[in-house]
């Protein structure tokens, strides 16, 4: 079933990234439903409206996810509110499929959010910045190993100055590096928009110096692995963040979050939203709202400072 399901949402357009993710969360339900009911088989026909909303309880007050040897964490909303969505065109998938005759997600709705509740996007400070970016440049790297310290540069570079999404920093090939247009060319980017992303002159000669150490790799992605006859994965990038979160003691930096500073520093810096929009490939300017707000830290900051006045 899954296989289909997967087939399917190749058919359907869905990303490499969707695909994944929208199997773990079916395969997560069909393993719920299944201790549910105390069955080792998943039979879509017995799930009703009321399972799924006992679904949607769980996973808001029960389910956990483990990352490396952190402590698990619960769901954040905007996860329960994916995982809601994936499921839906999962029972989508199989009403078409004819294993089922109506969709009983489609009552389930999504957990209404307060404004600004779990919305705030991770962005380094200056000095955070600052951090990751003495690490990155470190010249002992650069000395022990070039080609991997010009590939690991040009990753952080890449969404840190013009501000790419994980799947599209591993869908990038030389071909969509314009040196002389002074551009990137975003070919697929979220809901199958391109996009041109203009390249300041740090990550112009980031990109250039990992193109004369990228050699001839068979595989036509800009980021290869190291043993350089295949693309780099989805994983090692998250591998590398982690590795450069455990050098900068900055333990919650993930693959998003220089992509998110790039945002918020072109805000602080007095650019319009709409330009903002255009460079990150937003399609609805209100997700580039969330940039103006301030930090958690500047919150706290501004909150503390108060607690000295006599």
């Amino acid at each position: 079933m899954l296989n289909d399901y997967k087939e399917w949402l190749e058919e359907e357009g869905f990303s490499i990234n969707s695909v994944d993710r929208y199997l773990i969360v079916a395969l997560s339900f069909i393993n719920w439903h299944n201790q549910l009911l105390g069955k080792t088989e998943f039979y879509p026909d017995l799930v009703s409206g009321r399972d799924l909303q006992d679904w949607k309880k769980y996973l808001l007050n029960e389910a956990t996810y483990q990352r490396g040897k952190q402590p698990p964490k619960r769901y954040s909303i905007s996860t329960v509110n994916n995982s809601l969505k994936s499921i839906r065109t999962f029972f989508n998938f199989l009403c078409e499929s004819g294993d089922i005759q109506s969709n009983p997600a489609l009552k389930v709705k999504a957990q209404k959010i307060a404004p600004d509740f779990d919305q705030d996007p991770r962005w380094l400070e200056r000095a955070e910045r600052n951090k990751l970016l003495r690490v990155i440049n470190d010249d002992k790297s650069a000395e022990k190993n070039p080609w991997k310290f010009t590939r690991n540069r040009a990753i952080v570079y890449v969404q840190l100055h013009a501000g790419l999404r994980l799947s599209e920093v591993l869908d990038l090939e030389p071909e969509d590096i314009s040196f002389e247009s002074g551009y990137i060319f975003v070919r697929d980017g979220k809901g199958g928009k391109a996009r041109r992303v203009e390249m300041n002159k740090d990550l112009r000669n980031a990109l250039a110096e990992w193109i004369a150490q990228r050699g001839d790799p068979k595989t036509r992605k800009l980021f290869t692995s190291s043993r350089g006859d295949g693309k780099l994965t989805k994983q090692g990038i998250e591998y590398l963040y982690h590795t450069l979160g455990e050098k900068t003691g900055l333990h919650d930096l993930t693959t998003h979050v220089p992509r998110h500073t790039l945002a918020h520093d072109l805000v602080e810096a007095g650019y319009s939203l709409q330009r903002v929009a255009d460079i990150l490939g937003h399609s609805n300017i209100n997700y580039t709202r969330i940039y103006t707000k301030s930090s958690k830290q500047e919150r706290r900051e501004a909150l503390e400072s108060l607690s000295s006045i006599q």
